[in-house]
């Protein structure tokens, strides 16, 4: 059976500058899913995540805008902005670990109040005509808090729970819990979706033969500091392809691009491009070199002068 290949939801890296240079260029991603909605103090929508998910910058392919609250006022706020710019799927974020995040019952500080997220469920999924989905991790303080939540979610219709191996104090921290996640396994009436460390072909080949039911993977770091990573799995090779340069350089321009039409400040897109290669110089056996060229740059024509050389 052919595995489906997710990208993950990253603030401020996999916004739609990212999702759409990379559909333009690379592939074999099945569903791609917009960083996270938030409501402002004032009660509204907060404008940044708001217009990365307006139809018009989203072109191409399945994207699943994703939202993140915690009660119900919020989530039908967002859900219905959602619902009027035509998105027939939502996934609710139950995952973010930060502290100052999670310490606002956010993200994965929900889930010690499972009771609140039931609710939630319970008042929002008659209201909404489209389908819902859960990123989660599997507790804030233990991986085992997801025991007691899995059976109970299947009281609910929704169209897949994606799954991401740790807990949230861990943050990005220690090994995924691939014991833990197996038992969630025989405990979900739902379509599991696995996340967490794939970050080489290899990583993929030994969570898939530890979770060989498993069908559906969600790739995140691995995917930015190897946007090749989704193509070499599909194809179960550990080989870049021979236009690899070629190709990564057509991204590079493309992403580039994008983000100077959007802004007159040169100076934040090439910071933004500087965030992007702590990511990229990870898939490069020279990459610390190119990642100290990128951070020398001192404007776009130096960094523009980088990716033609490559």
């Amino acid at each position: 059976m052919r595995n489906h290949l997710y990208l993950a939801p990253l603030q401020s890296f996999t916004d739609h500058h990212f999702r759409n240079a990379f559909q333009q260029v690379l592939g074999d991603v099945d569903r791609f899913y917009a960083p996270y909605l938030k409501m402002s103090n004032d009660g509204i929508i907060k404008e940044g995540p708001k217009k990365d998910v307006l139809p018009k910058n989203n072109p191409f392919e399945i994207v699943v805008p994703q939202i993140m609250a915690c009660c119900t006022e919020d989530f039908l706020v967002m859900a219905n902005y959602l619902i009027d710019l035509g998105y027939q799927e939502v996934n609710w974020n139950l995952g973010c670990p930060y502290p100052m995040v999670a310490n606002r019952d956010l993200g994965s500080g929900i889930l010690n109040k499972p009771e609140k997220i039931f609710q939630i469920l319970e008042e929002v999924i008659p209201q909404i005509p489209m389908k819902l989905g859960l990123k989660m991790r599997m507790g804030y303080e233990s991986t085992e808090d997801i025991l007691s939540i899995l059976p109970k979610l299947n009281d609910f219709p929704l169209s897949e729970i994606i799954v991401h191996a740790r807990y949230g104090k861990q943050l990005y921290q220690g090994q995924c819990d691939h014991d833990r996640f197996e038992e969630c396994i025989g405990l979900s009436n739902h379509r599991l979706v696995y996340n967490g460390d794939i970050n080489t072909v290899e990583d993929f080949r030994r969570v898939k033969s530890l979770f060989p039911e498993i069908n559906h993977f969600m790739i995140g770091r691995g995917a930015i500091a190897n946007p090749f990573l989704f193509e070499m799995i599909q194809e179960n090779t550990i080989e870049f392809p021979e236009d690899r340069m070629e190709i990564f350089s057509d991204f590079l321009n493309l992403l580039l691009e994008s983000y100077l039409k959007e802004t007159q400040n040169d100076g934040n897109v090439l910071i933004k491009m500087k965030h992007y290669w702590e990511y990229f110089s990870e898939s490069f056996e020279n990459g610390k070199s190119y990642y100290r060229i990128v951070k020398k740059a001192n404007s776009i024509t130096e960094y523009q002068l980088f990716i033609d050389q490559l």
